[in-house]
């Protein structure tokens, strides 16, 4: 009888021990979210889409794979959402102030403009969706807006 109870006591001991530690919890592997050509980083995609009014979406496309890294690069190897809104497929090019959408630019006082950039060339133009087909307009200030 003891060596019985020896022997079970030994194979759960041993079980016991076999066992793996629980794998650490990974960071949620999310998609990068482009909204009218502009691309939000993980942290803020969330509030971006929270804060998109849903009336004004014209498109919405997921992107997976292949196609999410070949318009995004690495940022797309976990896919990408583009929407496109119905402002944004206006007659007007894109304004980006800093890297930031500017709807109205009268806005900017041009002693503040560092430089001005027009993006034309239609590869470009491609991470920007429909939204970016009459181009983009790249403006940077001396002093972050």
């Amino acid at each position: 009888m003891k060596t019985l109870f020896a022997f079970a006591l030994t194979l759960i001991t041993c079980i016991c021990y076999a066992q793996e530690p629980a794998a650490k919890s990974e960071k949620p592997k999310q998609p990068i979210v482009v909204i009218d050509g502009i691309k939000y980083l993980r942290s803020d995609s969330t509030n971006a889409l929270q804060n998109l009014d849903t009336s004004k979406i014209e498109t919405i496309k997921v992107l997976r794979d292949k196609e999410a890294i070949d318009l995004y690069g690495d940022e797309g190897k976990f896919g990408a959402v583009v929407v496109t809104t119905k402002t944004g497929l206006s007659n007007q090019p894109i304004y980006l102030l800093d890297g930031k959408r500017v709807d109205d630019i009268s806005s900017i006082d041009p002693s503040e403009i560092q430089s001005i950039e027009v993006i034309k060339d239609p590869i470009q133009l491609l991470p920007y969706g429909d939204a970016g087909k009459l181009g983009i307009v790249k403006i940077t200030s001396k002093s972050k807006y």
